[in-house]
C-alpha cells in the first residue's frame, strides 16, 4: 500500500471493536486497513504460549445479547472458534481451541498490518494521516480509533479535540494476570473456575477444563486478580505478584501446589471498563472523517466493543452519503 495514496478507511487497532469494524466496511464495498502495535489480532481476546503451555490470559469468556453479536457468534461455533460455556450459572462462549481463535475467525481475509505503532493523526484537506516514528505509515478518507481511551485521547488531541474530550470521560480498573505451568499430575480431576469479586485471585481456571482446550504437556493454571488487588500492586514487579497470586490461588482452591515449571504474570493497565464516556459526547468528529470504537464507549463486555466498531461504520457512513 503506497502510505500517500489514500484508500477508504484505516481502522486504528485489531481488537473487537477494530475486527467488527474492518467486517462492516468490507460487506459496505470499502477498502479498509487495519494497522495494530501489538504481534497479534484480538486485543484483550488474548492468548499466550510459553514452554508447552496455553494460557488465555486475557478476556475469559465472552457473552452475547444483541441479535446481530447473537448471529457473529453462531457462525463462529459453526466454524470451530467458538464454543458454548456455563459461567456461573450464565450462558456463555469460550473461545476455541484458545480464546484468539475467535478474533481470528472474525479476521480471516482483512488486511491487518501487526507491529505498527501510530505516534501522530493528522486530519486536514478532507483526509486523515497516520505516522509513525519513521514518517507517513497511511492516508485514508475516514478513520476509526478504537484504542483504549488513554491512548485516544493523546492521538486525537490535535486532529479531533471533541474526541479526545470524549476519551477524557472514561476510566479503566487494571488487571493483574498470572500464568502456571505444572506437571501433568497436578490437574484436578474436576474444577469448576473460581471467581471472586475482590483480592488476588478475582478469576482462575485450569486451561484444561476449558471447553474444547486443546491439549498441551503438563498443567497450565491461568489467574487473574479482582480490580482492588491490582490497582493496588500495580506497579510491582512480576515475579513478586506471581508469587502471591499463586499463593492465594492455593489458598482459595484448598490445594496444595509445588512448584510450577513455568510462571509469569502480565499486566494490562486498561482491562475493564469502569466508567464508560459520557453518553452525550460526540462519537464522530465535526470534519466527519473520524470516528471512535472500544468497550470504553459503552460498558465492559466483549460484545460492547463489537458493536461500536459497527456503530462507527455507520456513523461514517451516514455522513458520507
Amino acid at each position: 500500500m503506497n502510505s500517500s495514496t489514500p484508500i477508504d478507511l484505516v481502522i486504528l487497532g485489531s481488537g473487537m471493536a477494530g475486527l467488527a469494524a474492518a467486517q462492516l466496511a468490507a460487506a459496505n464495498g470499502l477498502r479498509a486497513a487495519v494497522f495494530d502495535k501489538g504481534r497479534r489480532i484480538g486485543g484483550r481476546v488474548s492468548t499466550r504460549r510459553a514452554d508447552g503451555f496455553t494460557f488465555n490470559h486475557g478476556a475469559q469468556f465472552l457473552t452475547a445479547r444483541h441479535p446481530d453479536f447473537v448471529n457473529s457468534c453462531e457462525d463462529a461455533v459453526a466454524a470451530g472458534a467458538l464454543r458454548p460455556w456455563q459461567v456461573s450459572g450464565r450462558d456463555a462462549f469460550c473461545g476455541a481451541p484458545t480464546m484468539r481463535d475467535f478474533p481470528s475467525f472474525l479476521g480471516d481475509g482483512i488486511e491487518i498490518t501487526q507491529g505498527a505503532e501510530i505516534s501522530r493523526i493528522e486530519s486536514h484537506d478532507g483526509l486523515v494521516a497516520f505516522h509513525d516514528d519513521t514518517g507517513l505509515v497511511a492516508t485514508a478518507r475516514q478513520a476509526v480509533i478504537t484504542a483504549p481511551a488513554p491512548q485516544a485521547r493523546r492521538l486525537l488531541a490535535d486532529a479531533a479535540p471533541e474526541l479526545a474530550t470524549t476519551a477524557a470521560s472514561a476510566t479503566y480498573a487494571p488487571c493483574w494476570t498470572a500464568m502456571f505451568g505444572f506437571d501433568a499430575d497436578a490437574l484436578p480431576e474436576h474444577a469448576a473456575p473460581i471467581h471472586e469479586k475482590s483480592g488476588p485471585v478475582g478469576w482462575g481456571v485450569w486451561e484444561a477444563h476449558r471447553p474444547g482446550a486443546a491439549a498441551q504437556d503438563g498443567a497450565a493454571l491461568t489467574v487473574q486478580a479482582a480490580p482492588d488487588w491490582s490497582e493496588e500492586h500495580l506497579e510491582q514487579d512480576q515475579a513478586p505478584v506471581a508469587e502471591a497470586m499463586l499463593a492465594a490461588w492455593q489458598v482459595a482452591s484448598g490445594t496444595a501446589l509445588g512448584r510450577p515449571r513455568h510462571m509469569a504474570a502480565h499486566r494490562w493497565r486498561y482491562a475493564r471498563v469502569i466508567t464508560a464516556a459520557d453518553a452525550d459526547a460526540p462519537r464522530i468528529s465535526a470534519s466527519g472523517r473520524i470516528a471512535l470504537a472500544g468497550d470504553w464507549l459503552a460498558g465492559a463486555r466483549v460484545e460492547d466493543a463489537w458493536l461500536s466498531g459497527r456503530m462507527a461504520i455507520e456513523r461514517l457512513a451516514a455522513v458520507a452519503a
